[in-house]
Parts: structure tokens; C-alpha cells; sequence
């Protein structure tokens, strides 16, 4: 008995732990790992923190990953019991979701936690990783049907309710909806100051809009509460610098770069000084920064080493873009063939859709990547453009992606073409963006050289 009553002990405090994690993970707390860690640690034979930590390192887009992530899901499913028929319980449809995913078939993946939320819509969790999954998918519309169609069974009397509506705002948000966005990510906000994505999905609006002061002052009067979040913090002062950015302030974003965007001094950035969200916020700035003709010094210099262990890492295309960006900027070239070549013999031969994103869009925006940094403007016009209509499918959101579009922009400018600048600045307007030619990136902000 004295056996029986421990381990029902070790079963009720790991499922506390994992209660706890789950909600840590969903409000994108730092500790969410180390609590699903303990909750793994009190009670071995419980699948779901397993499969918890298993989605959380997938969702880190980092390949040195995977051996784990199948270490894990071998231990989670020999905890799950196996399915009867069409009778198949959460854990073995999260575990399944999650193989489907890293074998290439990542639509059947996304179905089967779509078929999750659509039985249960009130499954927070499971909202969380189809929202993240659909984002990275390039699918706005879709993240947007999906979270309307759960939207009726929640309320304000639901525990995480705010957390459901700072999903439903970014879902809004990249869909094009930006006032029924805007609503969500300020109640989800009210209800805890300290929702990162509710801020996010809100900073995302207003640099859509164009509304640069609002902007800044969003994220300056909530940035004190963000103390406990995980990177998501470092991004949305990387959403500071977009507001700055059009503000002329580039010395703050400078001093933000190693201050907020990624201190090298802080807990996070030595934990996982490898992050990619901390990598593609760094470089895209510093992207932008010159083409606004500003002396961003050996800043670049602080990524070299990093995505130079990283040319063999394919976790994510829309990163492996951004290695592109400092291994051209720190004339790491032979880095860069090498990174172009194990995409290529990574990718060429596979199906799914990761590998179209690599194939259509990552392969050849790397190519134009490295011909804007050797001035080759004619080149970036023919390998960018050629499929600036196909961006969203290495993921991300409009205002990360855009970026490239600045990229095309200022090379239309160099080569004289003001018939492809119009082309692009219609297009930019198209996505959502609001007064492009008025915008500093667009409107004469960017350096031309002489």
C-alpha cells in the first residue's frame, strides 16, 4: 500500500508540474521547460510532458535538435497506450501530429491537430502548437479560420482566455484583420499585462498601419512586465526598432541591439546563444540598418562564428536565410557555398512542405542574398524576385518577411529601374502594409549608392 499510495504521489505532482509547464509554455514563460523537466522528473512513466518538451525543442527550428526530439518520442510513446481503431486518445494524436511533422508530411500533421481543436475547442494547448505550425506554414488564412472557428466556446470566465486571444490576434493580425486583431491582443493584455503575444499581435498592427509613435510607446509602457518571458521578449523590442527605425532613430537601435534584441550578458542569450529567433531579429536589423546607409560597425561580427556552425543546419529556412546575411556580411564565402550546397543536397530530393519552402524560396533568396552584398543588384532582382510571390512559404510574419522586399527595393533603385520599384511598393501595399511611399523604407530612407 505504502508503494502504491508513492507512486499515485508521484503521478499527482507530475501532473501538477505539467499542468503548470503547459501553462508556462502557452504564455511563453522562460521556466516552461525546466517545470516540464520536473514534472518528467517526478513521475517517468507519464507520456504528455514528454510529448510537451518534444513540441518545444521542434518548435525552436533548430536540427541539432532532433536526436532528442526522437529520444523523446520513442519514451513518450512507450507510455501511450496503443490506439483501438479510430479510438486514439490526446497523447497518441500529439505524438502522431508530431512524427508526421518531422517526416515530411507536415499537411497531415497540422490535420490531425486541427481535428484536436475541432472536437475539443477549448484545448488550448494543442491551439498553441497548430497556430505555430500554421505560421510557419505560411498559412494566415488558415490560422485565422481555425482559431474563429473555436472563438464561440470561449469567454471571459475561462481560465486562459487571455492566452486564447492573443492567439486569435496574431491569427487576425497576418490574415489581414487588423481592427478585430487589435481588439483581441489589447483585451488579452488587460486581462495580463505581461502577454507577450497579446503585446506582439498588437505591435504587428500598428507597424501595418504605419503608426509609428504608437508603436514605440506600446512597447515602452508594457516592456517592464515582460521580466519572465522567454525570447519572445527579445522580439518585440526588435519590434521597437521597426518603429525607430522609421522614426530615424538608429543610434537607439544600435545601443538596443546588445541591450534588449540580444545582450550577450543576459541569462537567456547564454542559455541558447544560438537561438534563431535571437539571430534573425540581430540580423535583419542590422540588414536594414544598411540599407539606410548606416555604419553598423563589426556588429555583424557578433553572429559570424555562431551561423558559421550553422551552414549545416536546416531546422528552419526562414533562419538559414538569415545565417546567409552574416555569412555574406563577414565575408564568410566559402561558409556561404557551403551553406547553398547542403540546402541543396538537403532538400532538392525530398517532398513535403519544408522542402518546397528550401527548393522555391529559401535556395534561391540565399543567392540573392549574397549578390546584393557583392553589388550583383541584377542578380538579386532575378533571384529574388523571381519568387517574392512564394515568401510566405518559409514562414514567418509580413513584417519579418519584409525585409526582402526592402532588399529588391533598394536594389531596383541601384539598377535605375523605377518601373520594378512602383511594382514593388504596389505589391508591399497589397500585403497589408499602409502608406509605403510615404514610409521612411520606401520612400527615400534607403541609401543609394553613387
Amino acid at each position: 500500500m505504502t508503494d502504491l499510495n508513492s507512486e499515485n504521489a508521484a503521478a499527482t505532482r507530475a501532473a501538477g508540474l505539467c499542468s503548470a509547464g503547459i501553462e508556462k509554455f502557452v504564455r511563453w514563460r522562460c521556466d516552461a521547460l525546466e517545470t516540464i523537466e520536473a514534472a518528467i522528473d517526478a513521475d517517468n512513466t507519464i507520456a504528455l510532458p514528454k510529448l510537451v518538451k518534444a513540441w518545444m525543442f521542434h518548435g525552436a527550428g533548430d536540427a541539432t535538435m532532433a536526436e532528442s526530439i526522437s529520444d523523446l518520442l520513442l519514451q513518450a510513446e512507450s507510455c501511450v497506450a496503443q490506439p483501438r481503431g479510430s479510438n486514439q486518445s490526446r497523447e497518441w494524436q500529439l505524438l502522431s501530429a508530431l512524427e508526421l511533422l518531422r517526416s515530411g508530411r507536415e499537411l497531415e500533421g497540422v490535420e490531425l491537430l486541427q481535428g484536436i481543436v475541432t472536437r475539443e475547442p477549448g484545448d488550448l494547448l494543442v491551439h498553441h502548437l497548430l497556430q505555430e505550425e500554421l505560421f510557419w506554414l505560411g498559412q494566415p488564412q488558415r490560422m485565422r479560420e481555425v482559431i474563429e472557428s473555436a472563438a464561440p466556446v470561449w469567454n471571459e470566465t475561462q481560465h486562459g482566455y487571455g492566452n486564447f486571444m492573443s492567439l486569435r490576434a496574431c491569427a487576425n493580425e497576418e490574415a489581414g484583420c487588423l481592427d478585430m486583431a487589435d481588439r483581441c491582443g489589447r483585451t488579452a493584455v488587460e486581462i495580463d499585462p505581461s502577454d507577450v503575444w497579446g503585446a506582439h499581435a498588437v505591435a504587428h498592427v500598428l507597424v501595418m498601419q504605419g503608426r509609428m509613435a504608437k508603436g514605440i510607446d506600446w512597447i515602452e509602457k508594457l516592456s517592464s512586465n515582460w521580466g519572465h518571458a522567454n525570447q519572445m521578449r527579445h522580439h518585440l523590442w526588435w519590434h521597437m526598432c521597426l518603429f525607430l527605425l522609421e522614426t530615424g532613430q538608429h543610434d537607439r537601435i544600435l545601443e538596443l541591439l546588445t541591450t534588449e534584441v540580444r545582450n550577450p550578458q543576459s541569462a537567456l542569450v547564454k542559455s541558447a546563444p544560438a537561438a534563431t529567433i535571437d539571430i534573425t531579429n540581430f540580423a535583419s536589423l542590422l540588414m536594414r540598418l544598411e540599407l539606410y546607409g548606416v555604419d553598423v560597425g563589426d556588429r555583424w561580427q557578433v553572429l559570424a562564428a555562431i551561423c558559421a556552425d550553422r551552414v549545416h543546419n536546416h531546422g528552419s529556412a526562414f533562419s538559414n536565410m538569415h545565417d546567409m546575411m552574416v555569412l555574406a556580411a563577414t565575408g564568410q564565402y566559402n561558409k556561404a557555398a557551403e551553406l547553398l550546397d547542403s540546402m541543396r543536397g538537403e532538400f532538392q530530393s525530398r517532398k513535403g512542405s519544408i522542402a518546397t519552402a528550401y527548393c522555391r524560396v529559401a535556395i534561391p533568396a540565399c543567392e540573392a542574398i549574397l549578390a546584393h552584398h557583392n553589388r550583383d543588384y541584377a542578380r538579386v532582382i532575378k533571384r529574388l524576385g523571381s519568387v517574392r510571390g512564394e515568401l510566405s512559404l518559409v514562414g514567418a510574419s509580413h513584417a519579418q518577411r519584409d525585409v526582402f522586399y526592402h532588399m529588391l527595393v533598394h536594389a531596383a533603385g541601384q539598377l535605375g529601374r523605377d518601373d520594378l520599384r512602383r511594382i514593388y511598393l504596389g505589391e508591399i501595399e497589397r500585403i497589408g502594409f499602409y502608406d509605403v511611399p510615404d514610409r521612411a523604407a520606401y520612400g527615400g530612407g534607403m541609401q543609394l549608392e553613387l
